[in-house]
């Protein structure tokens, strides 16, 4: 066969798979990007019906058997509920069929999803909110007020005391020598923080700053639990080794300046030798914009003097956590930028009314989302349906509580991934070969594993 004979023959083989392949190379390059060869959600209604025609382009329909509380929630019902679960470039949908909920009463209603997007590994809740917005997410509806679950219930907490200072850095010795550190402020023993007066002009004076960072009081949401505070509490207990002059608090305003001779921002301390402890209550429009508590400490006499304090202590007082009837402790939401909608009527999986849910999320809210890698989640909520003796249910690895802190409680599913749009032209000799390719690296992910159950 001659050069020219081999290379038409060449060309048109690589014409007609060209046409063969056509919709192949459509998806590895054109506007249909899914890498498992399924197209992405497209005609999908944010309504709350569950429509199997709408989600025919999910990537995912599981069953999850829930054994409810009938007895006292009747006509809800053991039985089989539905994740559903699909994507396209900008979206991710989830989809909850919950044929077992079939009182339509919206009271103290609510919804949650928590996802981890990123193979994130956590065990409890401090490592779980380090990843939040950086590949975990959570997303708490309030059914009945159809709004984000708010963090805080509208009562408040009684008065928790033994905040204290957090470090060394949080105060300063203006004027005296002192003796001791921070944890002196608060052992009520022996030693004590002692500070002896010096000398300025003519009075013997001393004078403590301190600027404390109340954020530094809460392990998780520091200044969610800091600007909820609505009363602070300031406990004192000192003596000197002598009776002095004078010995006072004098509270900063927010703005960081001082005004000794606001009797609102000035409180008297023990002056005498034996201990005595002072209390003062006081709201919260002292801290500053970033929650610090700034007051001086200030003390002068006629003579040399020494001041003790074994107690320097906080009492603070904020609304109460909204624990969803003990559900869980933080009802966190970083999603704030959602669709949901949801319904109470039949489905194609039960004819009986009962509740459904439809989420619509943009990719944007999920920092780091990969669909290439597997996605965690956990669903729950109330609505009169939930476990016997429980005021919630929930869909995880882990169904006595809703444990979203724990990585192994996740279930777990492989979207197979949704493509950048198309990149730059391929030059036309390239074509057969990625043509090839597709073929090749394609074929073995047209099929989707499946979680549990998959009704098609």
């Amino acid at each position: 066969m001659t050069n020219q004979k081999l290379y038409t023959t060449i060309g048109l083989f690589s014409i007609v798979l060209f046409l063969l392949m056509g919709p192949f190379s459509i998806i590895a390059w054109g506007q249909l990007p899914k890498t498992s060869m399924s197209a992405p959600m497209e005609n999908i209604v944010i309504d709350g019906v569950i429509n199997e025609a709408e989600w025919a382009d999910r990537d995912w329909k599981s069953g999850f058997y829930l054994d409810i509380d009938e007895v006292f929630n009747p006509p809800d019902k053991d039985g089989w509920n539905y994740l559903y679960l699909g994507e396209d470039i900008s979206n991710l949908y989830l989809g909850l069929d919950l044929c077992s909920d079939q009182t339509g009463d919206l009271t103290d209603e609510w919804v949650g999803v928590w996802l981890n997007i990123n193979n994130r590994s956590f065990d409890s809740l401090t490592s779980w909110a380090d990843f939040l917005d950086n590949g975990t997410e959570s997303l708490l509806h309030d059914v009945e007020n159809d709004a984000v679950f708010p963090f805080f219930r509208n009562d408040l907490r009684s008065f928790q005391g033994g905040w204290d200072i957090n470090n060394d850095d949080e105060y300063v010795v203006i004027h005296g020598i002192s003796e001791g550190d921070y944890t002196l402020f608060d052992n009520f023993a022996t030693p004590s923080f002692n500070v002896t007066s010096e000398l300025i002009t003519g009075d013997h004076l001393t004078q403590i700053d301190f600027s404390i960072d109340v954020e530094e009081w809460f392990t998780l949401f520091p200044t969610i639990y800091a600007d909820a505070l609505q009363n602070m509490r300031l406990y004192v207990n000192c003596r000197s080794n002598v009776t002095i002059n004078e010995h006072k608090v004098i509270f900063w305003y927010n703005d960081g300046t001082v005004n000794p001779n606001d009797p609102q921002q000035v409180k008297q301390l023990n002056t005498g030798t034996g201990w005595v402890q002072t209390i003062f209550d006081y709201g919260v429009g002292n801290l500053t914009s970033d929650n610090k508590v700034q007051f001086s400490i200030i003390a002068n006499n006629s003579a040399p003097f020494t001041t003790y304090f074994d107690q320097l202590e906080f009492a603070i007082q904020y609304n109460y956590t909204n624990t969803f009837g003990g559900a869980m402790l933080n009802p966190y939401s970083s999603v704030s930028n959602y669709e949901i909608e949801w319904s109470f009527g039949p489905s194609s999986n039960n004819a009986s009314d009962h509740r459904m849910f439809e989420i619509k999320i943009p990719k944007t809210q999920l920092e780091h989302y990969n669909a290439n890698e597997d996605i965690g989640i956990i669903l729950g909520g109330y609505g009169t349906m939930a476990f016997p003796s429980e005021l919630f249910w929930v869909f995880s690895e882990f169904n006595n509580s809703i444990r979203f802190e724990q990585t192994e409680n996740y279930n777990y599913y492989n979207m197979g991934g949704c493509d950048a749009p198309p990149g730059p032209a391929i030059p036309g000799f390239f074509i057969p070969i990625m043509i090839a390719l597709v073929i090749s690296v394609s074929a073995p992910m047209v099929r989707k594993r499946k979680y549990t159950l998959d009704k098609t």
